[in-house]
C-alpha cells in the first residue's frame, strides 16, 4: 500500500509547512518568507476559498479512495468525520464561485467539530479500550504509517490545514 504511505507523508508534510507559515505570520506578518510567497501565490479571498475547497476535496477523495477502492470499512467515528468534511467541499466551492466570505463563517463549526472528533478518534487508537465501537473497531487502525499516522490523524491534518489557511487569511488580511 505504497500510495497510502505517500498520502500519509504528504499530509504530514503539508501540515508541517502550513504550521510553519502560520507561526511565522503570527510573530511577524511582514516577514521575508511571506512576502516572497505572496508574490508567487496569491492569498486574497478568492484564492483562500479555492485553497480550502481544494484541501477539503482532497480529503473527501482520499476518504472515498480508502473506503471504496482500498475496501477499508469506515467505523462510526470515521462516518461522523466524513459528515463534517464532505459539506465543506460544497460550502467552499459555492463561496469560491460567488467570491463571498460566507463560506468561511459557515465552515468554522464544521472545522472545529471535525478537529475535536478526529483528535478523540485518534486518542482511542492510541489508548484502546477493551470494548469496540461497532462492527468495525475504532481502536484498531487500518493504517499506521511512520509509526503514528492513521486515518483519524490524517482527517485531523485535513481539518487543521483548513483552520490554518483561515488563520493565515485572518492574519494577513486582504493584500
Amino acid at each position: 500500500m505504497t500510495e497510502i504511505k505517500i498520502l500519509a507523508v504528504v499530509s504530514l508534510g503539508y501540515i508541517l509547512l502550513f504550521l510553519m507559515f502560520t507561526l511565522i505570520n503570527i510573530f511577524n506578518k511582514n516577514n521575508l518568507i511571506t512576502k516572497k510567497r505572496l508574490s508567487i501565490i496569491p492569498f486574497d479571498l478568492k484564492s483562500v476559498l479555492f485553497y480550502c475547497f481544494l484541501l477539503s476535496l482532497i480529503g473527501t477523495l482520499g476518504s472515498l479512495y480508502l473506503s471504496d477502492i482500498k475496501n477499508l470499512e469506515p467505523c462510526k467515528y470515521c462516518w461522523f468525520e466524513r459528515i463534517l468534511l464532505f459539506p465543506l467541499v460544497i460550502i467552499f466551492f459555492i463561496s469560491w464561485i460567488k467570491k463571498e466570505a460566507f463560506g468561511i463563517l459557515i465552515s468554522i463549526p464544521f472545522i472545529i467539530l471535525g478537529l475535536a472528533l478526529s483528535m478523540y478518534h485518534y486518542s482511542i487508537q492510541l489508548f484502546p479500550a477493551d470494548d469496540t465501537c461497532d462492527i468495525v473497531n475504532c481502536s484498531s487502525p487500518y493504517i499506521w504509517e511512520l509509526g503514528f499516522i492513521s486515518i483519524p490523524l490524517m482527517a485531523f491534518f485535513n481539518f487543521f490545514g483548513l483552520l490554518l489557511i483561515l488563520i493565515n487569511y485572518k492574519i494577513l488580511g486582504e493584500k
